[in-house]
């Protein structure tokens, strides 16, 4: 029982090793990246969000389109709109509008808007970058001299879109050759005299500025909950705002984030679950995520080592040594164990542990200890609980083995029941325990005396063993010789008992038998044999060997059995 204990151990601390190995290769390959995004989708969604009810939005919509005329507008319009909002007592205003070029034809609407910028106060304003086709140069794309001089704040709206088109982060900072430049929501929320804590928050990468001025480049990646599906915020015409259609009490407090909504012109972005969304509404949602500090991170290094060890430990613990008989039930199991302790991270501490890699090496773990298990059951179901060599069954196994090989060659086979003896006595005297001491000990010892391949010690009934032995040149001398090593070795184990007065040592009894099998011969008669001469060798006084050999031989083994010295049955 100890060596199949062991065994399994061994089994157990394979697959823990192999699981932690295959969840880091997994992890570091990047090959399940959009199982791994759809998964932190699901993860990211359940986060608690409050519902955003400082927050709006002021559209340039179809009906703003349809007011004031083809866009770009003279920037009138938007000065009209901060005296508007000025008026109804609205907070900061961030405008996902970029405002870089002057206009050739009114001058006097951008001095308007530039003056209504600094007569608010609280506005931020878009910048973004242009690649030169000829070189493959980045610019940065600022406000106007005018514009960005009365500004309160300028943010970047480069949207983070992965590789399979979805955004659900956002950098917080970006710029040409080095990413100075806020996001346009963090612009805002720094204005929003909130303390800002961005410059350690969300990935890092650290070749920021090694092509300093000539691409573009983005630090402090993090992930961030949508507050909802399009429409989350309350969204206003801008043609209705600088009309006055728009109550006062509406607007007042909130931050407004003005930007393009209307089909025709604006640009989209899938968003998780699919659904496209506007830019404005994109800003809106990673400024309400800041504000509430709902945004997440990836785990990075040696967080995210440590959070993929302990997730692939725990969930192979609950896969190896879980209730359920079925392998398919332990792992989903420890599928759901390992996302359960993922999520509570996440909500806990706002890291984002890769889970996916760890269910795929479940997955070829539970596999892997399916089949080692059912291995491990066949071979177990092969052995001798107590002694761990092999049992009955497996003895018929390899007695028909043993017996069709032979007899294509031709050969004897030679059989060997040992049996201890008086052994109910010791039994009696000493206890089961020290009973199962003895015959582990006299299995080992018999383990120990096999020399071929096809030799094998089986346990055939409680204190009977058989041995059967493979002998390339049969000698019946040779046999009879084996046979009475086994007795006197089993003597010199010195494993003593009292019998009343006297000090007696375990002993064992030996019945060999050996036949070359054949038509005239079956196994049954071979087993009959060897269990005759143990009959006889335990009523001649037991500690002995008595030896039967066929009499219907083939000539081919007259000889052999002509210059034997055993005893005759």
């Amino acid at each position: 029982m100890k060596a199949l204990s062991n065994s399994t151990a061994r089994q157990s601390a394979v697959l823990l090793l192999l699981a932690v190995l295959l969840a880091l290769l997994m992890d570091y390959s990047g090959l399940a990246w959009r199982v791994e995004h759809r998964v932190a989708d699901a993860g990211v969604s359940l986060l608690p969000q409050e519902a955003p009810q400082d927050i709006v939005i002021v559209a340039v919509d179809e009906k703003s389109l349809r007011k004031f005329g083809r866009w770009p507008w003279s920037r009138q319009i938007h000065a009209q709109l901060l005296n508007r909002l000025k008026l109804a007592g609205a907070g900061l205003v961030a405008f996902d509008v970029l405002f870089a070029e002057a206009s050739k034809t009114d001058s006097i609407g951008d001095q308007l808007f530039a003056a209504a910028i600094a007569r608010y106060g609280k506005v931020i304003l878009a910048m973004g970058s242009e690649e030169d086709p000829g070189d493959g140069k980045v610019s940065e794309v600022l406000p106007l001299p005018a514009f960005a001089d009365a500004t309160a704040g300028i943010g970047h709206t480069d949207m983070a879109i992965d590789k399979d088109g979805v955004v659900r982060g956002t950098y917080l900072f970006a710029g040409a050759g080095v990413a100075r430049w806020p996001g346009l929501a963090l612009a805002a929320l720094d204005l929003s005299a909130r303390p800002r804590a961005a410059e350690w928050l969300g990935e890092r990468f650290s070749d920021q500025g090694a092509f300093l001025g000539t691409r573009w480049v983005r630090d402090h990646r993090v992930l961030f909950p949508y507050a909802g599906r399009d429409g989350a915020f309350p969204v206003f015409s801008l043609a209705d705002v600088v009309e006055g259609k728009i109550g006062a009490e509406v607007l007042q407090g909130k931050t407004v984030f003005v930007g393009v909504t209307a089909a025709a012109i604006r640009r989209v972005f899938t968003t998780p679950g699919a659904e496209a969304m506007s830019g404005v509404e994109i800003h809106a949602n990673i400024f309400n995520a800041l504000k509430n500090d709902a945004v997440v991170l990836h785990a990075q290094g040696w967080f995210r080592l440590a959070g993929l060890i302990i997730l692939s430990l725990a969930a192979v613990l609950v896969l190896v040594y879980g209730r359920f008989n079925s392998v398919f039930y332990r792992l989903c199991l420890a599928m759901a164990v390992s996302g359960g302790l993922s999520l509570l991270v996440l909500m806990i501490t706002g890291l984002l542990l890769p889970v996916v890699p760890v269910w795929t090496a479940l997955v070829v773990t539970g596999v892997l200890g399916g089949s080692m298990r059912i291995g491990g059951l066949r071979k177990n179901s092969s052995r001798d609980a107590l002694t761990g060599l092999c049992n009955r069954s497996a003895f018929e196994t390899h007695f028909g083995n043993m017996w069709r090989l032979n007899e294509r060659r031709k050969r004897l086979l030679f059989l060997l029941l040992v049996d201890l003896d008086h052994f109910k006595r010791f039994n009696d005297m000493f206890g089961h325990l020290q009973g199962d001491e003895a015959l582990k000990a006299l299995a080992s010892y018999l383990d120990g005396k096999t020399r071929h391949a096809g030799d094998r010690v089986c346990r055939v009934g409680g204190e009977e063993f058989a041995v059967l032995l493979d002998l390339e040149e049969p000698d019946l001398q040779q046999v009879e010789a084996f046979a009475q090593e086994i007795v006197d070795g089993v003597q010199d184990l010195e494993i003593r008992y009292r019998d009343g007065d006297r000090i007696r040592h375990l002993t064992v009894s030996v019945g060999c038998a050996g036949m070359v099998p054949g038509p005239c011969h079956t196994r049954e008669e071979l087993f009959d044999m060897a269990n005759r001469a143990l009959f006889q060798a335990k009523n001649a006084g037991r500690n002995r060997v008595h030896c039967r050999w066929s009499e219907k031989r083939p000539g081919a083994t007259r000889r052999v059995f002509a210059g034997s010295g055993a005893n005759a049955g």
